[in-house]
């Protein structure tokens, strides 16, 4: 005669699989999915509130400067950098903060870079043409270094950063201004200037 109860279930996690069936194994496949591509969908910007996307194209109306690294050539298309007749067209400027002797400036919109603005005492005040798809607000980000000279006439330079929202529209400038903090820590802003 056999003594032993009968087992009512079985409590290893491989019978929890059997339990849930095929239908809850899809689904927990699913919900971890969802759950590790939403985050990356969000960070590219994947979802627009408006529903269309934002382009951003460059037509520089100054002569670049030399980059400080060598760069592999550009695999842009002559036709994605030929405005579209409803493209709409605004100015990017920097005028050389008063003791600086120069600015460097990159502007990146909606997460493309866009223009890097170079202001020195022989150039103060420097602009950059760019187009986009629509009028709207747009996120930016400025990342910058300025060099001035002390009190002693040695070459001092600083790291500077901002970022944002601002609205575009067509015919628009947007101009970058440095602040300086109580404790000397710089940073960076993009705003609506007047139409260019």
């Amino acid at each position: 005669m056999n003594t032993e109860e009968p087992r009512r279930g079985d409590d290893r996690p491989e019978g929890l699989w059997s339990r849930l069936g095929t239908f809850g194994q899809i689904l927990t496949a699913v919900i971890g999915l969802v759950s590790a591509l939403v985050p990356v969908l969000v960070a590219t910007d994947a979802f627009d509130a408006g529903g269309a996307s934002k382009i951003i194209q460059v037509s520089p109306t100054q002569q670049p400067t030399p980059p400080t690294q060598l760069s592999s050539p550009s695999t842009e298309t002559p036709s994605s950098s030929t405005p579209v007749a409803d493209d709409i067209a605004l100015t990017l400027s920097d005028q050389l903060t008063d003791g600086a002797l120069e600015e460097r400036i990159d502007v990146v919109l909606e997460g493309s870079k866009v223009a890097s603005l170079y202001a020195s005492v022989d150039e103060p005040i420097v602009t950059q043409q760019v187009t986009a798809t629509s009028p709207g607000n747009y996120d930016y980000v400025l990342d910058g270094t300025i060099a001035w000279l002390d009190a002693d006439g040695v070459r001092q330079e600083a790291d500077a950063t901002g970022h944002g929202s601002v609205y575009v529209d067509d015919g628009m400038r947007l101009d970058v201004y440095v602040h300086v903090e109580g404790d000397g820590v710089m940073s960076l802003s993009l705003r609506s200037a007047t139409r260019s």
